[in-house]
């Protein structure tokens, strides 16, 4: 989809550029400061991994029985987010020659982007130690109802190249990129298939990963209108490509439950990962911009 818009964009600026040529008309000043308010479609790529550790003790009736470990990783996660987002933007341009001009821009969004992956299963295996020191093969599993990674700051830092064409104009931008991100995991409970049985070592446990930044790197093609001298329309499409981050979590619990007649105490620590490849950025942004000439 953003790949025929952006296709359209970049016809609809060629086509611009050929047919305003031939109307130079009354020269519109596009140098000095601007600002401007505006707002965009996006479209957001997140891919995950979720890696999860369990250590515990497990003590019948208050007598110590032994100690697991086990780990595994759950099934890789895709999902495109689709926004709109409110957007402003300020920037310096200056007049290379008559029609020539240079600049940079820097444009901040507030995504508010959530992609969610709805009832985690994560296999695990491991080792079993018994109080006597015997070793055994252990396998669990966990489950979460949902795991979700959140973008909500997006900030660009844009060289602009541009030539103008009576008061309208074509550029292209480029320069580097920063987003903010952050994981949640709802509802989590580990298990352990002990003698057979399913036992729940963990209980319910909810975390979430403080904010994290990625770097990366943005490319824009735009196009400005000016309606007056000092004020114009800016069109553009943008691709943002981000950095992978890592977000690790480790938090220890205690659960009681009950397994044919015996009261079971589990006590441990649960360690995650949680792995952000490369997150892609695509929008059509939309702005009024006011132009101080200095």
């Amino acid at each position: 989809m953003f790949s025929n818009l952006s296709k359209t964009l970049l016809s609809l600026s060629l086509f611009g550029a050929s047919a305003f040529a031939g109307t130079m008309g009354t020269t519109y000043n596009s140098q000095g400061f601007f600002v401007g308010v505006g707002g965009n479609y996006n479209s957001l790529r997140i891919q995950q991994n979720s890696w999860g550790l369990g250590i515990s003790s497990l003590y019948i009736d208050g007598v110590y029985n032994s100690t697991g470990i086990a780990q595994g990783n759950a099934a890789p996660f895709k999902n495109w987010s689709q926004n709109l987002a409110p957007e402003v933007q300020a920037g310096y341009l200056r007049n290379y020659n008559e029609t020539v001009y240079y600049g940079i821009k820097f444009t901040y969004q507030y995504l508010g982007a959530v992609a969610t992956n709805r009832d985690l299963y994560l296999p695990q295996i491991g080792v079993l130690t018994s109080s006597t020191g015997t070793q055994s093969p252990m396998f669990g599993y966990a489950i979460a109802d949902s795991v979700e990674a959140t973008l909500n700051h997006d900030m660009n830092l844009f060289l602009l190249v541009g030539k103008e064409y009576g008061n309208k104009s074509i550029y292209l931008g480029a320069g580097p990129s920063l987003i903010s991100l952050q994981s949640q995991n709802y509802n989590s409970i580990g298990y352990a298939i002990v003698n057979g049985e399913t036992l729940n070592v963990t209980g319910l446990v909810n975390y979430g990963s403080p904010t994290m930044w990625a770097w990366g790197g943005g490319a824009q093609i735009g196009m400005n209108y000016y309606i007056t001298p000092s004020w114009f329309i800016d069109a553009s499409y943008t691709f943002t490509a981000f950095e992978g981050r890592v977000s690790r979590h480790e938090q220890s619990f205690a659960n009681i439950s009950t397994m044919s007649g015996d009261t079971l105490l589990t006590t441990g620590i649960l360690a995650t990962k949680d792995s952000f490849k490369t997150t892609l950025l695509q929008s059509i942004n939309i702005s009024i911009n006011r132009m101080f000439d200095f």
